[in-house]
Order: C-alpha cells, then structure tokens, then sequence
C-alpha cells in the first residue's frame, strides 16, 4: 500500500497545475437530506452555470474572484451563495433547498411574461437563417471527454501474489467509472463535410486489459461479404458523432436515433409555434450585452420536444446559451438528457459553441448509469481555405502518437479540470498500463484461460500461448449435444485453432466431427481462413466437409428444423474476400459438391409428428457439381476510421447495391452442372424527418442458362411462420412454405415506421408511446404465371431490457396471389435495436 500512496502523491506533486484549478463543487439536497437530481447551478445574471448529476452532485469551474452562485430546483425555493474563490482553489459548497408552497404568479404578470416572449422569439425566428447560413466552412481545435459512474460489483478472476497490482484491478474490474477523452483538430464544411484529426487519445472505458484478442470464429461461412464489426466503444457512454453539427438549435430539428425515435424539434424551428410554451422569466446584463432568460415547455408531453431555458441576445436575437433537458416520456432508453450549450461570437452574424455540457441517467437493473459528456471548443477559423484533400469518407484520422501521449502532455493539455474520482481513475489505470503489456500479466490471463473449473466441460476448455499467439479450444457439453438433429440424436465435437502472427496476420481454424446414434453415421467439417491485409479485409478461406446442410438457407422456422429443407453435402469450397476501394466489397469463391438426398435415413418419431408432411425429404438423383461465384456489394460513399492499423466502418447513408453471378462449370471434377444465374438489387434507408423511417429493398434474378439446374441449385423464397413477423424486407408473411423457382423473378418490399408521428397527437392514446408501421411486398414469376401481393399495418412499441432495446409489434397481415384466395392473418414481431449501426433489425 505504501508504494500505492507514494506513486500517487508523486503523479499529483507532477500535476499540480493540472488537479488544482478553479472549481465549486458539492451536493443539493432537500430538507431530509434527499438529493435534488439535475438541479441547476448558475452564476447569477450571466449564462454560466451547470447541471447537478442524478446524485444531487456539482462540478463548476470558474476564474479566481467574487460570485452569486443561484441554486434552483423545480418546485423549491431557489437559494443565492455568495462566494470568493482564490487562484488554484477548490472549494465545497452544499446547499439545502425549501420547497415552495406559493410559487404562483399572478396572472397579469404571467400574461405580460408570455406577450414579451412570443416577441422576443418572433425576433429570433427571423434572424434564424441568417445564424444557419453565416459560414461556409470552419475550423477549430476541441478536447471532448465522455465518463459515466456505475456500482457493479464483480467477483475478481485475478490470482496475483502482488497485492497493488491486484486492488488495482479489483478497482478497475468494478466498472465504478468509465472515461474517454481525446484532442483533435475539426473540419466542417457545409452542408455535411466533416473530418476529425485526432491528436491525443486515452480510451479508459474498457473494462479488459489490452493485448492479444483471438477470435474463435472463422467468420466467413455466412453470406454476408462486408466484415460486421464493432466499433470499440462503450454503450453507456454517450458520444457525439458531429461535434459542429449535432447540436445545432438553428437547424429545425436533429436526428438521435438511440436517444428519441422521432427527430429532436429546435426551440426555434419553423414551426416552433406550435411546438412550444415561452416564458419571459428576466433579463441581466453580461459581457456589456443585455440577455433574456427565455422558459421553454412542450406543448405535447410525449413528443419529441425540449424543456428548460434560453438565453437570447438583446441587440442580434442570437442564441448564446441554452439549458434544455429532452422531454423524458420522450426517450428511448434514458431516464433523462440535459444539454447546457454556451455559444461563442465570431463576429456581428456567426456564433459558434464555446462548450457544451450532457448530463444523462439510464437504468441498468436496479442500478443508476451517471454520464457526463464534456466538450471544449477553441480556436475557431471560418470561410477560410481549408487544407486540400482534407475530406473524404474517412471521418477520423489519428497521429501516430495519439494513443501514446504521456501524463505530462495530458496534464498540459486539458482545457478543463476533471473531478477527484476521474484524476484517481485516470491515474490507476495509467500505473499498470506498462503492467498490462508485461509477459507477467499476459502469462496470467493465458493462466486464467487454460485453468480447468467443475463448469468447463459445460463452456468448453481451451488452451492459450501468447507467446505464440496461438489458441486452441474444445467445444463444451452445451456445444455438442444435438437432441434435434438430422435422422435423431446428434453429438457434435467442436475444434478451434486460431494463430496470430507478428506481422497482424491471423490464421483461423474451425473444426466439427458429427455422429448420429439412430444411423450410426459420421459427419464433419474442417475450414481454415487467413487475414492477411487487415486494412482491406484481404482473406482467403477453405472448407472441406461432409455435412447435412439445408437447402434454403433462409426457411421459415417451422421449415428449418423439418427434414424436407435438407440433404447430404460433400464439398471443397474456396473463397476469396476483399475490399477493392472504399465501398466496394467482393467474393470471388470455388465449390465442388456432391450432394445426396436423405431419403434412406431413419427419421425420428418426434420429427414426423411435429412436421408431418413437411418431415418428407426432397428426393432428387445424386448430383454433383462445380461452380464458380462472385458477389459484389457497393455501398455509396461508406464512411469509415483508421484506428490502430484497421479499417473501421461505420455506416452508411446512401442505398446498398448488391450483385451475384453463379456459373456451374460441366465436366470438371465429373461436374453435372451447366447453369448461369445473375441477381441485381438495392436496398435503402430513408429518413423523413417527422414522418419516420422508411426502408425499402428490391431483387430481380434470371437463370440465363438452365442446363441441369437442380432442386437444391433454384432460387429460394422465405416462406411464412405461423404467428411470426419476420423481417419484411427479406422475406413474405403469407407465401407458402416452399416458394422456389428455376426461372426469372424479382419481388420489392417496403416498411415505414411512423415512430409517433401520429399516435403521438392523440388525446390519451398518446400516453401509451405506441407507435403505428405499415408496408408491403410484391413477388412475381412471370413464366409460372404467379403473382403474389401482402400488406401489412401495425402497432408498435419500444420496451427496454437493460441497456438492450427491443421493438415489439402486433401486425395485421394481408395478402393475395395467382394460386389463393385473399388472406389475414395477425403477426407477432421483435426487432433489436443495433447501437453500433444506430438503427433497428428491420
């Protein structure tokens, strides 16, 4: 412990200049001593000042000298605390509200109150444009830091001798706090260009020890040609993706998908008349300009709308400081979200965030996520040339040192002071940064990795060398058991090798033996994939097997698991997967298979009485082919980051374009097939600000050549569960079970989701925050004369599970086509909400 205390009182001896600044801080509390959450904190007759956390806590920064610091709570009595703070001086001032009983205004005075403001904000609404289009393009340099607070205890795994090291990570494993800050130089042009060069960035909201991370996953079995991954981020965290842009109050609204499902309407949109209750509480002069203190309240109680105060200037009406907390029956997954934003002049017609300041609260079970995003702004420059080539679809770059900044340049750097827990955070996690690099601390997690416990054979056992950079696993009992497979009682021996190389090239393994009882039959499957160009996704892959696979890939649940989806497969497959460019993913793949009916299996008594007729295999002749693949998928000015040495994708605002071409190659390798087939389509989302979001998707395939096109080779269609919703626009709600075809088709599928926009003005209905959705899909053969046509409308709402939100809905069905009557039916559907993509399933 005595090193511990002497490492620490060293580091703040270092940073003297740095941990003491200017700042008030303290707790406001009720007459019981209950906090007061989120009440606010301002300097009196100035636009400075603070929110309270959930915890009734403040953190105020200030310059030395005298101030009138007002404390105010919603139905309490606001208090006035004179204090004098000193150059590099904290002090703690706590402060106890009295509810008021007589906060009532007389009504002529309110009257007047409400006349000044519609004239005040009259005025800003016609200067509005002026402010939006006062620049063309800027730059600036801006420090951001992003920390929640979190109780979550955890059982420490951590068998370490070194009892500082151990209590470090004891701290750490507790995820009590998580920070994030960076510095970086800002690029905005109008209307979206936009660019950030970070400098210096510290990443402490990852509760694991960096090092080697080997997944046990090939990852190339599936259809999807573009990587899916996960941008390291924490989803408690709140970050801003625009740092100009997001926030901008003179834009008529703002769309936050993981914070409101409709878009954020401004205090002063267009239509803010509608919108919006104002209140003209005072005026005070600062800086040598008069200010009004403006209320804002929403007219609608669920809608997406802000409450709180602004701040205009007298003599321009342009925005300089807003207190706002978005409407709470209005959030998705936050208990609360306030904004404090305080705007810089520029000149006479452009002002610009000086700071911004969010405060939020979500539930995590019964416990309180405390977050805080701070933002910093400085040294604006605008309308001036800004550097060539300076916007792409790169939205981030790093310097080659920003991960590697020292304690000296952070203490030098921070534009703000930071609260004592975040300081004793900060340095904890910088003592064992060197540690957690150490063969000592990669030795015991391999340690901790290999150990073998009562529950492994449940998990599964493994074996790691980070030495090597190798990692060997065995699948565990819950892996291997197979009570509902192909012909009865399956066990399954799942096999992991995966190698990573010095160079970032990674080796990855997959191996599976597969026996059935009931047949007495053995199965399996050996695939090795390696990466070896990360920044383009450069990978080759190859599988050998002889597996029971499923002949459309997309089936409905109940088809699924019934023996008519399936046959016996002996293949070689290879495959080759790249970026080309930014945006332009392909596949180029080599399979040879025999494939097998399985009508001379022994089927169990279970599976013919749960699928009757769809428990019948398909019979066809043994065939075999060789087939070459290329699949291409484009998507328009895809955005990405450079962090670390790998390409990171992170969304994309413009439709998808997807194409396919398969030829079956006869007489190689006794090849039976002969086929050509091409598939085209496009897929988009659209969002129509207070309309919602719409997304649609069409296909079109032809097979220009038929030569011994076989059942297993025809074009699937996902056909109908009972009560299930699936995603409407990759499969029908009303087609038949085993829609296939050998000849031309295209089919379009469409789902808009009004997220409120209706419901949400309904007397009464509006309380409930359902919201209504509808769409559709068509399907047509031409040459097997079928046409089939389904409409769908719903209700829907969202429910959170922890951090996790969920989309339920009730849908109606209906439906029509060449071979059946109309149709209707209702449907049960879930979507999960994607906060890495920042949109719904479907």
């Amino acid at each position: 412990m005595k090193y511990r205390i002497l490492f620490i009182s060293l580091f703040l001896f270092l940073n003297i200049p740095f941990l003491f600044g200017e700042v008030v801080s303290g707790t406001i509390t009720d007459e019981n001593g209950a906090p007061l959450p989120f009440a606010s904190v301002y300097v009196k007759n100035s636009t400075t000042g603070v929110s309270a956390n959930f915890e009734g806590k403040y953190f105020l920064e200030l310059q030395a000298g005298n101030y009138l610091l007002i404390y105010s709570y919603t139905g309490f009595l606001s208090q006035e605390k004179e204090i004098h703070i000193k150059t590099k001086q904290n002090i703690i001032v706590n402060v106890t509200l009295l509810i008021d009983i007589s906060a009532i205004d007389e009504v002529e005075i309110y009257a007047d109150k409400i006349d000044k403001a519609k004239q005040i904000m009259k005025k800003v609404r016609e200067n509005r444009k002026i402010y939006l289009n006062a620049f063309k393009s800027l730059e600036c340099n801006i420090y951001f830091k992003s920390s929640y607070e979190k109780q979550y205890l955890t059982k420490d795994t951590l068998k370490d001798e070194n009892k500082e090291i151990k209590s470090i990570y004891e701290y750490l494993k507790k995820d009590k706090l998580n920070l994030i800050e960076y510095i970086a130089d800002i690029y905005y042009e109008k209307p979206n260009k936009y660019k950030e060069n970070i400098i210096a960035y510290h990443n402490f909201s990852k509760q694991r020890a960096p090092g080697r991370s080997i997944t046990i996953s090939v990852g190339m079995e599936n259809e999807e040609i573009i990587p899916v991954q996960n941008l390291l981020s924490n989803p408690y965290i709140y970050s801003v993706e625009n740092l100009i842009n997001t926030f901008n109050f003179y834009e008529n609204a703002f769309n936050l998908p993981d914070l409101t499902s409709q878009p954020l309407k401004s205090p002063i949109s267009t239509s803010y008349q509608f919108l919006y209750e104002y209140k003209y509480i005072e005026s005070f002069i600062e800086n040598g300009s008069k200010i009004f203190k403006i209320s804002v309240s929403p007219k609608n109680t669920v809608d997406a709308l802000f409450y709180g105060n602004i701040f205009i200037e007298d003599s321009t009406f342009a925005l300089i400081s807003v207190d706002l907390s978005v409407n709470e029956q209005a959030l998705l997954r936050h208990e609360n979200f306030r904004i404090i934003e305080n705007f810089k002049k520029i000149n006479q017609k452009v002002y610009l965030p000086k700071n911004m300041e969010i405060t939020y609260t979500l539930k995590d079970g019964k416990r309180n996520i405390l977050g805080e995003t701070k933002i910093k702004y400085e040294n604006y420059a605008i309308n001036h040339e800004l550097p060539k080539n300076i916007f792409s679809n790169q939205m981030q770059s790093y310097s080659d040192d920003a991960f590697d900044k020292d304690s000296v340049f952070w203490s030098n750097s921070r534009p703000i002071a930071l609260k004592d827990e975040e300081l004793e955070f900060i340095i904890k996690t910088d003592s064992i940064k060197k540690y957690y690099e150490s063969n000592l601390f990669l030795d015991k997690q391999d340690s901790i990795f290999n150990q073998f416990h009562w529950y492994t054979p449940f998990i599964g056992w493994g074996q790691k060398n980070h030495y090597k950079g190798t990692e060997f696993m065995i699948g565990g009992i819950f892996e291997q058991i197979v009570p509902f497979g192909v012909g009865g009682y399956r066990h399954k021996l799942p096999l992991y090798f995966n190698k990573e190389f010095d160079n970032g090239m990674l080796l990855e393994t997959k191996e599976m033996v597969d026996y059935g009882f009931n047949n007495k039959d053995f199965k399996g499957k050996i695939g090795a994939g390696l990466t070896y160009y990360p920044k383009k996704f450069v990978k080759t892959f190859i599988e050998i097997g002889n597996t029971f696979e499923m002949i459309n890939n997309y089936a409905s649940v109940e088809q699924t698991f019934s023996r008519s989806n399936y046959m016996n497969t002996k293949s070689v497959e290879i495959k080759q997967r790249m970026e080309i460019f930014n945006g332009l993913f392909a596949e180029l793949s080599f399979l040879y298979s025999e494939q097998n009916p399985i009508t001379d299996l022994k089927l169990s008594k279970w599976s013919e009485i749960v699928f009757g007729e769809l428990n019948q295999p398909v019979e066809f002749e043994r065939y075999i082919k060789s087939e070459i693949s290329l699949k291409l998928k484009y998507r328009i000015k895809q955005k990405y980051i450079i962090q670390k040495n790998q390409k990171i994708i992170i969304g994309k605002n413009y439709p998808e374009i997807t194409f396919e071409y398969k030829k079956g190659i006869p007489e190689i390798f006794q090849s039976e097939a002969a086929y050509e087939y091409f598939e085209i389509g496009a897929e988009a989302e659209q969002k129509l600000a207070y309309l919602g979001v719409s997304r649609w998707l069409i296909n079109a395939g032809i097979f220009s050549n038929k030569n011994n096109l076989r059942l297993p080779d025809y074009k699937y269609f996902r056909g109908s569960d009972v009560f299930l919703f699936s995603d409407p626009l990759k499969s029908f709600q009303l087609l038949e079970k085993t829609m296939n075809t050998n000849n031309s088709y295209f089919h379009a599928n469409y789902i808009h989701h009004f997220n409120g926009f209706i419901t949400n003005k309904i007397p009464l209905i509006k309380h409930l925050k359902i919201s209504i959705a509808g769409g559709g899909g068509i399907l047509g053969i031409p040459k097997q004369d079928f046409f089939h046509a389904e409409l769908f409308a719903g209700i829907e709402k969202v429910i959170r599970i922890k951090k996790e939100l969920f989309r339920l809905g009730i849908y109606g069905v209906t439906s029509d086509n060449s071979f059946s009557a109309a149709d209707f039916t209702l449907k049960i559907g879930i979507s999960p909400f994607d906060y890495y993509k920042e949109k719904w399933n479907y």
